[in-house]
């Protein structure tokens, strides 16, 4: 029997805790961009703050005109995936508006933020391609020593960094002040913090083990145990652990890479902590098709978890076939509840496709059917408070120290596995450039410096 999943008002966070904001000395900015995708809170936002003057038209001759209002600071929010990064990326270029130095007169805004409700930063890299076996087996004899943390692989040149673009523009626009809502990525926050763009990366996860634990998903009838779908959930794992009380299971995603020239495979291995006879809160930052959630669940399952619940931060819900991955999740008696947020809407209006929940029909009472589906936990509450608290705030620190628990420190993943473990795995090292027609040419002075011993 599966408990019944209703949204609960949070008491982690208050609207009305929040001190008065000069609407003269702090105002907010809601983008073309945003307002296609969240309508209904940019009306919000719109009557909670004060909206600075922003009029985008065009000279006779087509170019830009943009007239811009002033304020000591301004908060933009942003949402920022594949079907609307065309807008919003013209969007933040426009921003640039705000902060450009008038000569003798300065900057019309002297401190922009903005919060990212949503930014797809899982191209923070170019993607790597694994090496044929015979290479990595070449590669590992010729080392000066064993090094079990070392797996070679190849960088493909032609591809670029999404987000380092992205972090090029927010220079261009002048912002100072990045917050990130579920980032995906440790590496794209170090990348902001390198350009000189202050970060604090928030999570809603703690709003969602509010919502479980006031819906009796987590009664005390079994242990609960904390896990991420794969390394990159590691940090929000282990700080939900540590707050929460669960205990702490570690899913490794990775590919088996063969040496007989038959292609890899990728798997998911439960490779710390126990989940026998246990509840499993399994996090994930997103659902893109839902292959890694299943491949999870699957794996916990095997390793005699009792029941698991999936909650997912950002609904992506990519490609074709996320609905019958879902389903197929979904009717599985053993998960309890698949949950995500509205971070990402489903309407997508402007040049994407609408999306839906995934349901199934199971019997209920008197014989008839009942809907089975992912809950969406909404959060435009949250959001706006977090609007609230940065225009108050216009430093990093400031909105970290007034956010608190919802505050996610990020980092290397492979360093938090060892800090917990006391072992290593083996962390991707770039030896080759990827080339066209699929070669693989080697760096030979990254390959040079691992003939050489180890410091010691």
């Amino acid at each position: 029997m599966r408990a019944e999943f209703r949204q609960r008002k949070s008491n982690l966070f208050d609207q009305k805790s929040l001190p008065p904001i000069d609407g003269d000395e702090a105002k907010i900015h809601i983008p073309w961009s945003f307002r296609a995708f969240k309508p209904d809170l940019s009306r919000r936002l719109r009557k909670l703050y004060s909206p600075i003057r922003f009029h985008s038209a065009e000279f006779p001759s087509g170019m830009p005109l943009i007239l811009t209002g002033k304020a000591n600071r301004v908060v933009a929010p942003l949402v920022m995936d594949g079907e609307n990064v065309t807008d919003a990326t013209q969007d933040l270029f426009e921003m640039a508006a705000f902060t450009q130095v008038r000569k003798n007169l300065g900057p019309n805004v002297e401190s922009l933020s903005v919060l990212g409700v949503f930014n797809d930063e899982r191209q923070d890299n170019p993607s790597v391609k694994e090496l044929p076996g015979e290479m990595i087996a070449a590669i590992l004899s010729d080392m000066a020593e064993v090094r079990e943390e070392f797996m070679p692989v190849s960088l493909v040149s032609a591809q670029s960094s999404w987000t380092l673009s992205t972090v090029d523009l927010m220079k261009i626009a002048g912002v100072k002040t990045y917050v990130a809502v579920d980032r995906h990525s440790y590496k794209a926050a170090e990348q902001y913090e390198a350009a000189g763009i202050e970060t604090v990366n928030l999570t809603t996860a703690k709003l969602m083990v509010e919502n479980l634990r006031k819906n009796l998903f987590l009664k005390e009838n079994l242990k609960t145990v904390i896990a991420g779908v794969d390394f990159g959930n590691l940090a929000l794992a282990k700080k939900l652990s540590e707050e929460e009380g669960f205990d702490l299971a570690i899913i490794r995603k990775h590919r088996i890479a063969t040496l007989d020239g038959t292609p890899s495979k990728t798997v998911h291995e439960l490779v710390y902590g126990d989940v026998r006879g246990k509840r499993v809160l399994l996090m994930d930052d997103m659902i893109g098709s839902g292959g890694t959630i299943f491949n999870t669940v699957d794996e916990l399952l095997k390793n005699g978890a009792a029941e698991v619940i999936v909650c997912a931060s950002q609904a992506v819900f990519a490609g074709k076939e996320y609905y019958a991955k879902l389903q197929e999740i979904l009717k599985n008696d053993k998960v309890k509840l698949v949950m995500t947020s509205d971070t990402l809407p489903l309407e997508r209006p402007t040049r994407g496709k609408d999306r839906s929940l995934p349901y199934i029909l199971v019997p209920g009472g008197n014989g008839r059917l009942q809907k089975r589906e992912v809950a969406m936990l909404e959060v435009d509450d949250f959001i706006a408070y977090i609007v609230g608290v940065m225009l108050l705030n216009p430093t990093a620190d400031g909105v970290a120290k007034a956010m608190g628990e919802h505050v996610l420190e990020l980092s290397d993943p492979y360093d938090l596995y060892y800090q917990i473990t006391g072992k290593k795995v083996p962390r991707p090292v770039i030896t080759h450039e990827y080339l066209e027609g699929g070669r693989h040419a080697p760096i030979e002075k990254v390959l040079a410096d691992l003939k050489k011993p180890k410091p010691r």
